[in-house]
Protein backbone atom coordinates (compact mmCIF):
# COMPACT_ATOMS: atom_id res chain seq x y z
CA UNK A 1 0.00 0.00 0.00
CA UNK A 2 2.85 2.35 1.02
CA UNK A 3 4.39 1.61 -2.98
CA UNK A 4 1.36 2.32 -3.87
CA UNK A 5 0.71 5.88 -2.16
CA UNK A 6 4.16 6.75 -3.27
CA UNK A 7 3.89 6.59 -7.03
CA UNK A 8 0.37 8.12 -6.58
CA UNK A 9 2.19 11.06 -4.89
CA UNK A 10 4.55 11.49 -7.57
CA UNK A 11 2.08 11.35 -10.25
CA UNK A 12 -0.25 13.71 -8.81
CA UNK A 13 3.08 16.41 -8.65
CA UNK A 14 3.34 15.46 -12.00
CA UNK A 15 0.14 16.01 -13.13
CA UNK A 16 -0.81 19.48 -11.07
CA UNK A 17 2.00 21.04 -13.53
CA UNK A 18 0.43 19.72 -16.48
CA UNK A 19 -1.34 23.23 -18.10
CA UNK A 20 -4.05 20.91 -19.75
CA UNK A 21 -4.90 18.62 -17.04
CA UNK A 22 -5.85 22.01 -14.59
CA UNK A 23 -7.48 23.60 -17.66
CA UNK A 24 -9.95 20.75 -18.58
CA UNK A 25 -10.69 19.22 -14.61
CA UNK A 26 -10.32 22.76 -12.71
CA UNK A 27 -10.89 25.71 -14.27
CA UNK A 28 -13.26 24.71 -16.75
CA UNK A 29 -15.85 23.06 -14.52
CA UNK A 30 -15.36 25.52 -11.98
CA UNK A 31 -15.34 28.86 -13.47
CA UNK A 32 -15.66 28.28 -17.59
CA UNK A 33 -18.86 26.68 -17.08
CA UNK A 34 -20.58 28.62 -15.08
CA UNK A 35 -20.07 31.63 -16.85
CA UNK A 36 -21.36 30.10 -20.21
CA UNK A 37 -24.51 28.88 -18.23
CA UNK A 38 -24.93 32.71 -16.78
CA UNK A 39 -23.89 33.98 -20.05
CA UNK A 40 -25.86 32.00 -22.77
CA UNK A 41 -28.84 32.44 -19.94
CA UNK A 42 -28.48 36.50 -19.83
CA UNK A 43 -28.15 36.66 -23.61
CA UNK A 44 -31.59 34.24 -24.17
CA UNK A 45 -33.56 36.59 -21.62
CA UNK A 46 -32.30 39.97 -23.60
CA UNK A 47 -33.14 38.40 -27.14
CA UNK A 48 -36.68 37.38 -25.87
CA UNK A 49 -37.30 40.82 -24.37
CA UNK A 50 -35.59 42.50 -27.33
CA UNK A 51 -37.98 40.67 -29.28
CA UNK A 52 -41.12 40.93 -27.58
CA UNK A 53 -40.77 44.70 -27.23
CA UNK A 54 -40.18 44.94 -30.86
CA UNK A 55 -42.65 46.96 -33.07
CA UNK A 56 -43.57 43.87 -35.62
CA UNK A 57 -44.28 45.03 -39.15
CA UNK A 58 -47.33 43.36 -40.47
CA UNK A 59 -49.21 43.38 -43.73
CA UNK A 60 -53.12 42.97 -43.37
CA UNK A 61 -55.35 41.82 -46.41
CA UNK A 62 -59.25 42.68 -46.76
CA UNK A 63 -59.75 42.72 -42.65
CA UNK A 64 -62.42 43.79 -40.93
CA UNK A 65 -62.76 47.46 -39.72
CA UNK A 66 -63.09 46.28 -36.68
CA UNK A 67 -59.94 43.82 -36.64
CA UNK A 68 -58.30 46.75 -37.22
CA UNK A 69 -59.33 48.50 -34.51
CA UNK A 70 -58.17 46.16 -31.89
CA UNK A 71 -54.45 46.46 -32.97
CA UNK A 72 -52.28 47.84 -30.58
CA UNK A 73 -50.26 50.31 -33.12
CA UNK A 74 -47.48 50.68 -30.27
CA UNK A 75 -46.56 46.88 -30.84
CA UNK A 76 -47.78 46.88 -34.78
CA UNK A 77 -47.01 48.78 -37.75
CA UNK A 78 -49.89 47.95 -39.88
CA UNK A 79 -49.36 48.17 -43.72
CA UNK A 80 -52.15 48.03 -46.35
CA UNK A 81 -52.19 47.32 -49.73
CA UNK A 82 -50.07 44.54 -50.13
CA UNK A 83 -50.53 41.46 -52.28
CA UNK A 84 -50.16 37.93 -51.58
CA UNK A 85 -47.21 37.55 -53.84
CA UNK A 86 -45.27 40.67 -52.70
CA UNK A 87 -45.75 40.31 -48.89
CA UNK A 88 -44.80 36.85 -48.98
CA UNK A 89 -41.77 37.79 -51.14
CA UNK A 90 -41.10 40.75 -48.71
CA UNK A 91 -41.27 38.26 -45.69
CA UNK A 92 -38.48 35.92 -47.25
CA UNK A 93 -36.52 39.40 -47.58
CA UNK A 94 -36.96 40.50 -43.96
CA UNK A 95 -38.55 43.35 -45.00
CA UNK A 96 -41.77 42.16 -43.02
CA UNK A 97 -42.40 39.79 -40.65
CA UNK A 98 -45.76 38.60 -41.32
CA UNK A 99 -49.23 38.81 -43.27
CA UNK A 100 -52.40 37.84 -42.14
CA UNK A 101 -55.29 37.87 -44.91
CA UNK A 102 -59.11 36.78 -44.49
CA UNK A 103 -60.19 35.45 -47.15
CA UNK A 104 -62.98 36.53 -49.31
CA UNK A 105 -66.83 35.99 -47.22
CA UNK A 106 -65.24 36.56 -44.11
CA UNK A 107 -67.60 38.94 -42.33
CA UNK A 108 -71.09 36.95 -44.40
CA UNK A 109 -69.99 33.99 -42.87
CA UNK A 110 -69.20 35.37 -39.18
CA UNK A 111 -72.87 37.11 -39.57
CA UNK A 112 -74.14 33.88 -40.89
CA UNK A 113 -72.95 32.19 -37.99
CA UNK A 114 -70.42 29.84 -40.24
CA UNK A 115 -66.64 30.26 -39.68
CA UNK A 116 -64.51 32.71 -41.25
CA UNK A 117 -61.18 31.66 -42.37
CA UNK A 118 -57.76 33.95 -41.84
CA UNK A 119 -54.48 32.79 -43.70
CA UNK A 120 -51.05 33.82 -41.47
CA UNK A 121 -47.48 33.77 -43.02
CA UNK A 122 -44.40 34.31 -40.86
CA UNK A 123 -40.53 32.89 -40.14
CA UNK A 124 -40.23 30.47 -37.62
CA UNK A 125 -36.56 31.78 -37.07
CA UNK A 126 -38.19 35.29 -36.39
CA UNK A 127 -38.83 34.66 -32.57
CA UNK A 128 -41.78 35.57 -31.20
CA UNK A 129 -44.08 36.82 -34.11
CA UNK A 130 -46.30 33.40 -33.97
CA UNK A 131 -47.37 34.09 -30.74
CA UNK A 132 -47.93 37.79 -30.79
CA UNK A 133 -49.72 37.81 -33.37
CA UNK A 134 -51.97 34.62 -32.59
CA UNK A 135 -52.69 36.01 -29.34
CA UNK A 136 -54.58 39.40 -31.45
CA UNK A 137 -56.56 36.66 -33.68
CA UNK A 138 -57.42 34.98 -30.58
CA UNK A 139 -58.60 37.90 -28.59
CA UNK A 140 -60.74 39.07 -31.90
CA UNK A 141 -61.87 35.51 -32.27
CA UNK A 142 -63.00 35.44 -28.51
CA UNK A 143 -64.86 38.53 -28.81
CA UNK A 144 -66.84 37.81 -31.82
CA UNK A 145 -67.71 34.33 -29.79
CA UNK A 146 -69.17 36.04 -27.21
CA UNK A 147 -71.40 38.40 -29.82
CA UNK A 148 -72.35 35.53 -31.42
CA UNK A 149 -73.79 33.53 -28.17
CA UNK A 150 -75.21 36.42 -26.95
CA UNK A 151 -77.28 36.54 -30.41
CA UNK A 152 -77.65 33.29 -30.09
CA UNK A 153 -79.25 33.68 -26.94
CA UNK A 154 -77.12 30.76 -25.34
CA UNK A 155 -74.71 30.66 -22.60
CA UNK A 156 -70.86 29.74 -22.82
CA UNK A 157 -71.72 26.80 -20.38
CA UNK A 158 -74.44 25.32 -23.50
CA UNK A 159 -71.16 25.23 -26.30
CA UNK A 160 -68.54 24.05 -23.01
CA UNK A 161 -70.00 21.12 -21.89
CA UNK A 162 -66.78 19.85 -20.15
CA UNK A 163 -64.68 22.11 -17.59
CA UNK A 164 -61.48 20.40 -17.00
CA UNK A 165 -59.23 21.13 -14.27
CA UNK A 166 -55.49 19.79 -14.28
CA UNK A 167 -54.06 19.05 -10.76
CA UNK A 168 -49.82 18.83 -11.50
CA UNK A 169 -49.46 17.27 -7.92
CA UNK A 170 -45.44 16.10 -8.69
CA UNK A 171 -43.79 18.51 -5.63
CA UNK A 172 -41.70 21.30 -7.01
CA UNK A 173 -38.40 19.04 -5.74
CA UNK A 174 -38.83 16.28 -8.07
CA UNK A 175 -40.66 19.06 -11.17
CA UNK A 176 -36.98 20.48 -10.90
CA UNK A 177 -35.38 17.59 -10.23
CA UNK A 178 -36.37 15.42 -13.37
CA UNK A 179 -35.45 19.03 -15.75
CA UNK A 180 -32.08 19.60 -13.86
CA UNK A 181 -31.16 15.33 -13.20
CA UNK A 182 -31.70 15.18 -16.70
CA UNK A 183 -29.31 17.80 -18.03
CA UNK A 184 -26.53 17.40 -14.65
CA UNK A 185 -25.08 13.45 -15.89
CA UNK A 186 -24.53 14.86 -19.49
CA UNK A 187 -21.87 17.50 -17.71
CA UNK A 188 -20.16 16.09 -15.32
CA UNK A 189 -20.04 12.40 -17.03
CA UNK A 190 -18.15 13.98 -19.67
CA UNK A 191 -15.96 16.57 -17.48
CA UNK A 192 -15.26 13.53 -15.75
CA UNK A 193 -14.29 11.60 -19.05
CA UNK A 194 -12.01 14.81 -19.54
CA UNK A 195 -10.36 14.83 -16.34
CA UNK A 196 -9.46 11.25 -16.42
CA UNK A 197 -7.93 11.44 -20.20
CA UNK A 198 -5.27 14.10 -19.91
CA UNK A 199 -3.92 12.86 -17.27
CA UNK A 200 -4.02 9.41 -18.75
CA UNK A 201 -2.53 10.53 -21.83
CA UNK A 202 0.37 12.05 -19.73
CA UNK A 203 1.33 9.32 -17.33
CA UNK A 204 0.55 6.48 -19.43
CA UNK A 205 2.03 7.58 -23.05
CA UNK A 206 3.67 10.54 -21.84
CA UNK A 207 6.36 9.20 -20.04
CA UNK A 208 6.95 6.52 -22.61
CA UNK A 209 7.80 9.02 -24.96
CA UNK A 210 9.89 10.83 -22.48
CA UNK A 211 11.41 7.95 -21.71
CA UNK A 212 11.04 8.09 -17.80
CA UNK A 213 8.72 5.08 -17.53
CA UNK A 214 11.64 2.98 -18.01
CA UNK A 215 13.28 4.14 -14.98
CA UNK A 216 10.05 3.95 -12.90
CA UNK A 217 10.31 0.34 -14.14
CA UNK A 218 13.53 -0.12 -12.39
CA UNK A 219 12.19 0.47 -9.20
CA UNK A 220 11.75 -2.03 -6.17
CA UNK A 221 8.06 -1.81 -6.84
CA UNK A 222 5.62 -4.38 -9.15
CA UNK A 223 4.25 -2.91 -12.29
CA UNK A 224 0.66 -3.64 -10.48
CA UNK A 225 1.39 -1.10 -7.94
CA UNK A 226 2.65 1.28 -10.47
CA UNK A 227 -0.53 1.29 -12.77
CA UNK A 228 -2.48 1.23 -9.96
CA UNK A 229 -0.32 4.80 -8.88
CA UNK A 230 -1.05 5.88 -11.93
CA UNK A 231 -4.67 4.67 -12.40
CA UNK A 232 -5.70 6.36 -8.76
CA UNK A 233 -3.75 9.47 -9.65
CA UNK A 234 -6.01 9.14 -13.05
CA UNK A 235 -9.56 8.84 -11.57
CA UNK A 236 -8.75 11.54 -9.01
CA UNK A 237 -8.66 13.92 -11.52
CA UNK A 238 -11.80 12.47 -13.31
CA UNK A 239 -13.34 12.63 -9.44
CA UNK A 240 -12.61 16.30 -8.93
CA UNK A 241 -13.62 17.59 -12.76
CA UNK A 242 -16.74 15.92 -11.93
CA UNK A 243 -16.86 17.10 -8.24
CA UNK A 244 -16.46 20.32 -9.60
CA UNK A 245 -18.69 20.46 -12.61
CA UNK A 246 -21.48 20.01 -9.97
CA UNK A 247 -20.75 22.94 -7.83
CA UNK A 248 -20.08 25.22 -11.11
CA UNK A 249 -23.42 24.05 -12.68
CA UNK A 250 -25.33 24.51 -8.83
CA UNK A 251 -23.65 27.86 -8.36
CA UNK A 252 -24.62 28.96 -12.17
CA UNK A 253 -28.08 28.07 -11.65
CA UNK A 254 -28.63 30.22 -8.32
CA UNK A 255 -26.85 33.29 -10.34
CA UNK A 256 -29.37 32.50 -13.67
CA UNK A 257 -31.35 35.96 -14.06
CA UNK A 258 -35.33 36.04 -13.47
CA UNK A 259 -35.54 32.88 -11.73
CA UNK A 260 -38.27 33.05 -8.86
CA UNK A 261 -37.10 32.64 -5.03
CA UNK A 262 -39.30 29.95 -4.45
CA UNK A 263 -37.13 27.74 -6.83
CA UNK A 264 -34.10 28.88 -5.61
CA UNK A 265 -35.40 28.05 -2.72
CA UNK A 266 -36.40 24.61 -3.71
CA UNK A 267 -32.52 23.65 -5.69
CA UNK A 268 -31.38 24.93 -2.18
CA UNK A 269 -32.79 22.21 -0.67
CA UNK A 270 -32.01 19.66 -3.84
CA UNK A 271 -28.37 19.85 -2.99
CA UNK A 272 -28.26 18.38 0.39
CA UNK A 273 -25.23 16.14 1.84
CA UNK A 274 -27.53 12.73 0.93
CA UNK A 275 -27.83 13.31 -2.57
CA UNK A 276 -24.24 14.87 -2.76
CA UNK A 277 -23.12 11.69 -1.18
CA UNK A 278 -25.04 9.83 -3.90
CA UNK A 279 -23.46 10.63 -6.91
CA UNK A 280 -19.97 10.79 -5.47
CA UNK A 281 -20.64 7.17 -4.69
CA UNK A 282 -21.54 6.92 -8.58
CA UNK A 283 -18.44 8.88 -9.38
CA UNK A 284 -15.59 7.64 -8.19
CA UNK A 285 -15.97 4.12 -9.82
CA UNK A 286 -17.20 5.39 -12.97
CA UNK A 287 -13.46 7.51 -12.73
CA UNK A 288 -11.63 4.31 -12.07
CA UNK A 289 -13.71 3.03 -15.23
CA UNK A 290 -12.49 5.55 -16.72
CA UNK A 291 -9.19 5.71 -15.81
CA UNK A 292 -8.62 1.48 -16.63
CA UNK A 293 -9.77 1.96 -19.80
CA UNK A 294 -8.36 5.05 -20.96
CA UNK A 295 -4.43 3.45 -19.81
CA UNK A 296 -5.22 0.26 -21.40
CA UNK A 297 -6.05 2.56 -25.09
CA UNK A 298 -3.01 4.73 -24.59
CA UNK A 299 -0.29 2.52 -23.35
CA UNK A 300 -0.42 1.05 -27.04
CA UNK A 301 0.34 4.31 -28.79
CA UNK A 302 4.15 5.56 -29.12
CA UNK A 303 3.23 8.98 -28.80
CA UNK A 304 1.18 11.72 -27.22
CA UNK A 305 -0.59 12.80 -30.44
CA UNK A 306 -1.17 9.06 -31.52
CA UNK A 307 -2.98 8.73 -28.23
CA UNK A 308 -5.02 11.76 -28.27
CA UNK A 309 -6.29 10.47 -32.07
CA UNK A 310 -7.06 7.21 -30.02
CA UNK A 311 -8.79 8.56 -27.16
CA UNK A 312 -10.68 11.47 -28.33
CA UNK A 313 -13.20 9.72 -30.45
CA UNK A 314 -14.39 7.92 -27.25
CA UNK A 315 -15.45 11.00 -26.36
CA UNK A 316 -18.24 10.63 -28.60
CA UNK A 317 -18.86 7.21 -27.39
CA UNK A 318 -19.69 8.84 -24.05
CA UNK A 319 -22.10 11.70 -24.96
CA UNK A 320 -24.50 9.76 -26.42
CA UNK A 321 -25.73 7.07 -23.88
CA UNK A 322 -25.44 10.57 -21.39
CA UNK A 323 -27.76 11.99 -23.49
CA UNK A 324 -30.33 9.27 -23.06
CA UNK A 325 -31.16 10.48 -19.62
CA UNK A 326 -32.85 13.96 -20.73
CA UNK A 327 -35.06 11.34 -23.49
CA UNK A 328 -38.31 12.09 -22.15
CA UNK A 329 -40.00 7.78 -21.21
CA UNK A 330 -36.59 6.14 -20.64
CA UNK A 331 -36.55 5.13 -17.21
CA UNK A 332 -34.53 3.64 -14.46
CA UNK A 333 -35.08 -0.09 -14.18
CA UNK A 334 -32.79 -3.16 -13.34
CA UNK A 335 -32.22 -3.19 -17.50
CA UNK A 336 -31.20 0.05 -17.61
CA UNK A 337 -29.52 -0.23 -14.40
CA UNK A 338 -26.98 -2.54 -15.91
CA UNK A 339 -26.03 0.24 -19.14
CA UNK A 340 -23.13 1.70 -18.44
CA UNK A 341 -23.16 5.75 -18.06
CA UNK A 342 -27.02 4.86 -19.08
CA UNK A 343 -27.31 4.06 -15.60
CA UNK A 344 -25.70 7.23 -14.37
CA UNK A 345 -27.88 9.65 -16.57
CA UNK A 346 -31.49 8.34 -15.27
CA UNK A 347 -30.26 7.72 -11.67
CA UNK A 348 -28.91 11.40 -11.31
CA UNK A 349 -32.37 12.41 -12.69
CA UNK A 350 -33.64 10.28 -9.33
CA UNK A 351 -31.60 11.32 -7.10
CA UNK A 352 -32.03 14.85 -7.72
CA UNK A 353 -35.84 14.06 -7.69
CA UNK A 354 -35.75 12.51 -4.73
CA UNK A 355 -37.51 9.39 -5.66
CA UNK A 356 -34.44 7.30 -6.10
CA UNK A 357 -35.48 3.67 -5.85
CA UNK A 358 -32.38 2.10 -3.44
CA UNK A 359 -32.32 -1.29 -5.27
CA UNK A 360 -31.40 0.46 -8.56
CA UNK A 361 -28.88 2.51 -6.92
CA UNK A 362 -27.59 -0.27 -5.37
CA UNK A 363 -27.36 -2.76 -8.40
CA UNK A 364 -26.01 0.77 -10.03
CA UNK A 365 -23.18 0.53 -7.67
CA UNK A 366 -22.74 -2.87 -7.74
CA UNK A 367 -22.41 -2.41 -11.72
CA UNK A 368 -19.82 0.14 -11.83
CA UNK A 369 -17.70 -1.59 -9.32
CA UNK A 370 -17.65 -4.47 -10.88
CA UNK A 371 -16.60 -2.91 -14.63
CA UNK A 372 -14.11 -0.71 -12.87
CA UNK A 373 -12.14 -3.90 -11.64
CA UNK A 374 -12.79 -5.03 -15.28
CA UNK A 375 -11.48 -2.25 -16.54
CA UNK A 376 -8.30 -1.93 -14.36
CA UNK A 377 -7.53 -6.00 -15.07
CA UNK A 378 -7.94 -5.36 -18.89
CA UNK A 379 -5.20 -1.90 -18.17
CA UNK A 380 -3.01 -3.97 -16.26
CA UNK A 381 -2.70 -7.25 -18.45
CA UNK A 382 -1.54 -4.53 -20.99
CA UNK A 383 0.42 -2.60 -18.90
CA UNK A 384 2.57 -6.13 -18.52
CA UNK A 385 3.22 -6.42 -21.79
CA UNK A 386 7.22 -5.58 -22.22
CA UNK A 387 6.75 -5.39 -26.25
CA UNK A 388 4.24 -2.59 -25.16
CA UNK A 389 5.59 -0.74 -22.67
Amino acid sequence: MNTILTVFKKEFKDTIRDRRTLISAIIVPTIIIPILIYGFTKLSSSIMKKEQEKKLEVAIITPPAEFLAEIDTSKFLIKQGITLTSGRDAILGDSLDAMISFLDGFEENIEGNSTGKVHMWYKSTNITVKDRLTNVVDKYEEKLLDRRIERLELSKESIDPVDLTRYDIAPKKEQIGKLAGGILPYFFVIFCFMGCMYPGLDLITGEKERGTIETLLTVPASKFHILLGKVLTIAFFGMAAAGLTILGLVASLKLMPDIPQDILDTISNMVEIKSILMLLAMIIPLSLFFAGIISAMVVKAKSFKEAQSIVTPISMVIILPAMIGMMPGVELTFTTAAIPIVNIALATKEIVAGTIHMGHYAFIILTLVILAIIAVAISYKQFSKEAIV
